[in-house]
């Protein structure tokens, strides 16, 4: 996705988390950052952008936001006039390159903060395993964390949010939201439904209103991947020419979306468009590839990895959409960070991330 302000801060994984956590201090083990680019003003044909429930940016009650804020954060911290000691427990997911970018702006909430006598301690999942996710909700309001942001993996986590809050302590998810409402501030990301529809709209254009289309998502119970889904499948139904060949399960996996293509297009020899809704479209797109197939097969996707964009620039994927992964990662953790030090809330409900198109035609607007 982008490139953004890595560090080379400690961590601990979920399995090596479990054992330590309850008995001692969470520590971190290091983790490179790498691998996106950071996404700019908006560009073609961007979707419209739905508003947050109060001001974009703007500080909650009267404490004024400190200056010269990093390039990338979309919320300006406060400064922490009382000089309290403050700690906050983030929870991310780190299956494939997309999840580098959330965790540069991670580390960069991380860094800026630490001048404001502030800890962030960052845990990190293999998968989304919404049972291990409550299970280290539940610790960390044990260890007396004073906010949580977590990627709301599944409704599994709801109850845990919910003791959270009860017991004082603000949580935001972020990337993806539960289903199943939660006592939950507010979840940052993008505004998935709509982003299924827009991509759903593009391919259309691309293959002219008509033709077969296989649709290859990450998991049905992750509630992020199921929205794209949806709002892809649901445009697609306005597009009388096309129609949906079948749906399957990557895992987020470029291997799965590899084979997943392939079997589509030997069952289907006249496919006309795929797209990949979560993680792994380089498979797709290798396939596609491998098949000499880049003019029939129009394959469309979502974010900016390396691996994405290099295949946009050759024209193999034909659009995708990006969520903005650096501002999912630091930006939940500032808000919570706003509301301790001011006692209220910048942003409550929803703060979707900016969405634009990148195609071919200006995949070189990445680069600037």
């Amino acid at each position: 996705m982008e490139k953004g302000k890595g560090g080379s801060n400690m961590r601990k994984n979920w399995k090596r988390f479990t054992g330590v956590f309850l008995a001692a201090s969470l520590a971190v083990c290091s983790m490179a950052a790498c691998g996106e680019k950071k996404e700019e003003a908006p560009k073609e044909d961007t979707a419209e952008e739905a508003s947050a429930d109060t001001d974009k940016g703007e500080a909650a009650g009267d404490v004024k936001p400190m200056g010269d804020i990093p390039e990338g954060f979309n919320y300006d911290p406060l400064p922490n006039s009382e000089g309290k000691e403050i700690k906050i427990a983030t929870l991310t997911v780190s299956n494939n390159p997309f999840w580098n970018t959330v965790v540069e702006g991670i580390d960069a909430a991380k860094e800026f903060l630490a001048d404001q006598n502030v800890t962030v301690d960052v845990i990190e999942f293999d998968d989304f395993d919404g049972q291990a996710f409550a299970e280290a909700i539940d610790t960390c309001v044990v260890k007396g964390y004073d906010a949580i942001t977590t990627v709301g993996v599944a409704d599994t986590i709801v109850p845990a949010i919910d003791k959270a809050t009860k017991a004082g302590i603000p949580v935001y998810t972020f990337n993806s939201d539960t289903e199943k409402e939660s006592t939950r501030t507010a979840f940052v990301g993008q505004d998935l439904y709509a982003a299924g529809g827009e991509i759903a709209k593009k391919l259309a254009e691309l293959t002219e209103d008509s033709g077969k289309i296989g649709v290859i998502t990450g998991y049905y119970n992750v509630n992020a991947h199921e929205l794209r889904r949806q709002g892809f499948e649901n445009e697609i139904k306005n597009h009388s020419g096309m129609e949906i060949v079948g749906s399957v399960e990557n895992h987020d996996s470029g291997d799965e979306a590899y084979t997943a293509t392939k079997d589509f297009i030997t069952a289907n020899p006249d496919l006309k468009g795929i797209v990949v809704t979560a993680g792994g479209p380089q498979g797709a797109a290798k396939a596609i590839e491998e098949l000499n197939l880049t003019d029939q097969v129009q394959l469309v996707c979502f974010d900016t990895t390396d691996e994405i964009v290099s295949y946009l620039e050759k024209g193999v994927i034909k659009a995708t959409i990006t969520q903005d992964p650096f501002g999912q990662g630091c930006d939940p953790i500032i808000l919570a960070y706003n509301e301790i030090v001011s006692g209220k809330a910048d942003v409550t409900g929803t703060a979707y991330t900016k969405m634009d198109i990148y195609t071919p035609d200006n995949v070189g607007e990445l680069a600037k």
